[in-house]
């Protein structure tokens, strides 16, 4: 197995998010640039999986695979994220609502990326904790069902329209409820990472102080 097939896999993730970014933008008719978005953004979260799998599986772990695989994330990640809900389809009734969860998913990345800085420069290592890994899944699920749904109102037409005997706001509600699930994620995700880092920067402190 070539070394270089989970960078690879993950510096397509990075060159799919601008894509992703216009044709979602685009004004085609029926939804198509909107479907075509969320096509590639499904075949990014799979190599976000595929890139990782190989790594573990061949030995080909690396400090820059490590690295960029988490800017890869966040950028695909966040990019769907503010597209869905700030498309002006998504949460009408409560506009506020779209702001907030961004700004708690963005602040929070820009905290734990600056602890990981801090904690680098003192030679400690603070592995992802399971809360992180668990919110990336629900928001990149939460992102492609309130994506399918943007999609299906541009296709039909209508923002009452029905699909079937279901009116389709009801997809809208369960993406929703699947963001804001990822959003409290963040924060819990937060709280834990920070606790890890205080208690992980203590035990340097005692350790240097014992020599």
């Amino acid at each position: 197995m070539n070394k270089n097939v989970p960078n690879i896999l993950t510096m397509v993730r990075i060159a799919f998010t601008p894509i992703i970014i216009v044709l979602f933008l685009l004004p085609i008719q029926k939804g198509i640039g909107v479907f075509v978005a969320l096509g590639l953004y499904i075949l990014g979260c799979f190599t976000d999986f595929l890139d990782g799998h190989i790594a573990r599986k061949y030995n080909l772990i690396s400090n820059f695979g490590k690295f960029m695989d988490q800017i890869a994330d966040k950028f695909i990640t966040t990019t769907a994220m503010i597209l869905v809900l700030f498309s002006g389809v998504v949460a009408r009734e409560i506009s506020w609502l779209p702001m907030i969860m961004v700004l708690i998913v963005v602040l929070r990345d820009i905290l734990i990326s600056g602890i990981r800085m801090f904690a680098a420069s003192k030679n400690i290592v603070i592995a992802a904790d399971i809360f992180g890994k668990i919110k990336s899944f629900f928001l990149d699920i939460a992102s492609m069902i309130l994506m399918f749904y943007i999609g299906l109102v541009l296709c039909l037409g209508s923002m009452d329209a029905k699909l079937g005997a279901m009116p389709i706001t009801y997809i809208e509600y369960a993406g929703l409820a699947l963001m804001i699930i990822g959003t409290v994620l963040s924060l819990i995700s937060c709280v834990n990472y920070s606790v890890k880092a205080v208690q992980a920067l203590k035990a340097k402190n005692q350790e240097n102080e014992g020599k």
